[in-house]
Parts: structure tokens; sequence; C-alpha cells
């Protein structure tokens, strides 16, 4: 959902606002979003279970950005919308603690769901924020730089949420959740602008058609994301379960701790990743083509683990930085270059609903039942040395499709050049 603020704004919107809202959405959610899965697992969920529901917030997720989206066009305003939805998202989640709900498959799908319908507003409303305030005020920051402290909430908090959920129980990601979204929401109501920008997008977003999508660099683009998903997706919905289930007495600080270290190394990746190609644009695809390599090594690594020492995984958690943060900011350059003209905002919609909604939500409805031990499943050793395979394999494909790509294009303008030459020759004698 992108959102505009308008004219009126004020000039004065303080640059610490943009990062308290990254920094407090992110960490409010560090006490929920990362642990549910292991709040599934400790009240008798399966893993099947917990990737059906993981897989049906994510659809709740993309339908609610869209709903909400139509919602807000229709007000002209986003405040209400945002603090609104929030507020009944977030009384809706404590229904989890309901034991009726605990025992019910179904019961929980439905608090899951239509939690999630309602709290999908938060991120895109702040990002569009960030973005409109610094260019409204002309500041030679970025938006990486506001970016950065959504790795720092999560991965701060993800570390006081473990200690804190091992002292108190697993009920206070709930209350942690709804003390930090207070917090957050005070900071929206008092310096997030009221109405949206009455200025039209430029023609070439209103005539988008689907035809403008559907040439091999997009296309290919878009295959890449969701096989890229459909992997990370392993690590990003049941890590915390494997290392929950998988190990002996695994404290859920360790839980909290592998996701500050992943948090830590996204930081100066983010930062200092673009350099890498600013000049060439094929080092992007030499960029995501190594981000898969060292996805699979991550993935083999975890089958590496002594059950009796689970703190081990923390050496594994740094190459988060690669596999995530040059992996996001890789495809969202790849993104804006290769968006036909007039719909780069609308490229980066359909990133972020192909990479977090579609490949995440299948990716974990279809390992659920694998990583479940045999006979049933896999078992989770087994599944990541499928998950590195398979990311290595694709990463040749796809490799080999960019190849014959580049070939194609080299050999059609050879074509093009030997076809005009002869006029060149001509021309002069005329």
């Amino acid at each position: 959902m992108s959102v505009d603020l308008e004219n009126s704004q004020t000039p004065h919107t303080p640059l610490w606002t943009l990062k308290a809202c990254q920094l407090l959405g992110a960490a409010a959610w560090a006490c929920f979003g990362r642990f549910i899965n292991v709040f599934w697992s400790d009240v008798g969920v399966t893993r099947a279970e917990i990737g059906a529901l993981s897989l049906a917030t994510m659809i709740a997720s993309f339908i609610g950005q869209l709903f909400w989206s139509m919602v807000t066009d229709r007000l002209g305003e986003y405040k209400r919308v945002l603090v609104g939805t929030s507020l009944a998202g977030t009384i809706i989640i404590f229904f989890n603690l309901v034991p009726a709900v605990q025992v019910s498959f179904w019961w929980l799908a439905l608090v899951c769901v239509s939690s999630s319908f309602f709290l999908s507003t938060g991120g895109p409303i702040i990002d569009a924020m960030c973005l409109s305030v610094l260019a409204e005020q002309e500041s030679e920051e970025q938006y990486g730089e506001q970016r950065l402290w959504c790795a720092v909430g999560w991965g701060g908090m993800s570390l006081i949420a473990g200690q804190l959920i091992d002292t108190f129980g697993l009920g206070f990601m709930f209350w942690g959740f709804a003390s930090i979204q207070a917090i957050y929401l005070s900071v929206c109501l008092f310096y997030m602008p009221m109405r949206k920008n009455k200025q039209q997008a430029g023609s070439g977003e209103q005539s988008l058609t689907l035809k403008q999508f559907l040439n091999f660099d997009v296309l290919w683009f878009f295959a890449n994301l969701i096989v890229y998903g459909l992997a990370m997706s392993v690590v990003e919905s049941f890590l915390l379960v494997f290392l929950n289930e998988d190990f002996n007495d695994t404290p859920k600080v360790l839980l909290g701790a592998s996701t500050t270290v992943m948090c830590l190394f996204e930081v100066p990746v983010f930062r200092y990743i673009d350099s890498l190609w600013a000049e060439r644009k094929e080092r992007l695809t030499s960029v995501l083509m190594a981000c898969k390599l060292v996805l699979a090594f991550r993935c083999f690594c975890y089958t590496l683990l002594p059950a009796s020492n689970p703190w081990l995984v923390l050496l594994i958690e740094p190459l988060h930085g690669f596999t995530f943060a040059a992996m996001w900011s890789a495809t969202v350059e790849y993104g804006q270059r290769i968006a036909p003209p007039g719909c780069v905002a609308r490229m980066q919609a359909l990133v972020n609903g192909i990479y977090y909604q579609i490949a995440m939500g299948i990716g974990t409805a279809m390992w659920g039942p694998l990583v479940m031990q045999p006979p049933g499943g896999l078992g989770f050793q087994n599944c990541f040395r499928l998950d590195a395979a398979g990311i290595i394999l694709w990463g040749l494909i796809w490799q080999a499709g960019l190849m014959i790509r580049r070939r194609r294009q080299a050999a059609r303008s050879a074509a093009i050049i030997t076809a005009e030459q002869p006029l060149a020759e001509i021309a002069p004698q005329a």
C-alpha cells in the first residue's frame, strides 16, 4: 500500500520520529511475531498445522493490505485507519491466551487470520511516511538510514523478549507487544500527519497494465524471488521451532539471541552493500547468485549442530546478514531497474507481496508437513539438506537463463548493427 503525505504536512517533523516508528514497530513485532510459532508449538499445535496457520496469516495480511489501502484512498486519510486497525488487531491477538482457543485449530486459525488482517497496515504507512518526510525536507539522510532502526528494534527486543519469556512465560509475548504498540501508536498520533496528498499519481502509474510486466526480465526476476522465498521460509518460519524441539533444554533466551545476531549483521550490509552495484548492473545478479550459495551453506551448517549444544547456532546466524540483507537490497535495486516506465512503485509493491506473502506463505505451508519427524515427514535435518540442494539447483537454472538472455540480446544487437552498416555506406555516396 503506497501512501503519500499531504503538502500541508509540517516541514518540521523531526527525523527522530521516523527512526522511532521503525524501531518501536519492529520491537513490538519482535515480542510477538518471532515467537508465535514457538507459542503454537508449546500449546500442542503440530508442525504441519503451524505451516497452515502461517500460510493463512500471510494470505490474510496480503488481503488486508489491499483492502485497507482502498479504505484509505476512499477516506482520504490514514492516521485513523492505522491507529484503529492496530488497536483492533492488538486486542484480537489476546484471544490466543484463551484455553478454548488453544485446543482448537480452527479457533486459532480464526484468531490468527483476523488479527493479521487488521495488523497489516503498519509497515507500508510508516515506510511511506519516511520517504515522504525525507523528500519534503530534502534531507541528506536516506531511507536505509531509517530502515536500520527496524533491525535494531527487532534484534534488540528479540534478545530481551527471549529472556523475559524465560522469566515470565510465553504470555509475556502478548503483553510486551501490546505495551510497545501503545508507545508506537502514541508517536503516530502526535507526529503522523492526518491527510493524504491529493496529488494524483503519474500517468505511467495510472495506465499500468499486466502486459507491461509480461517480459522475460520481469518474469524471471519474479520466479527467482518466489523460489528464494520458498527456500528461506524453512529458516524464517521454523528455525526457532527446530531449536525449541530438536535440542536439549533450549532456553527461550537463545531463541531471542539468535534473532539478535541475525539483525546485528543486517545493519552493516544494509548500510554499505549498494556500493557493489553503483556502476554495473551485472553485479546485482552476481550478488543474488552468491546469496543462494550462502543460503545453501547456512542450511547445511544447521545439520551439523549437536543436540546437546544449541548455542552453536549463534555462529551460523551472522550469515543472515548476507542471505537476507544483501538479497533484499539487491532485489529492491534490481526491481527498480527493470520496472516498466512509470511503474517503480507498483514493482516494489509486487516485490514485497510476492516475497513476504506469496513465497513465504506457500513455503511455510509446504515445509510444515515435511519437517515433521519420520514416518510422517522428513525431519529438520533432511529438510535443511533438501533446501540446500534445491537452492543450488535453482541457482544454476536461473544463471543459465540469464546467460541465454544476454547472448540473445548480444546477437540481436549485432544483427541490428550489421543491418545498419550498408545504409551508412550508401549515405555518403548519396
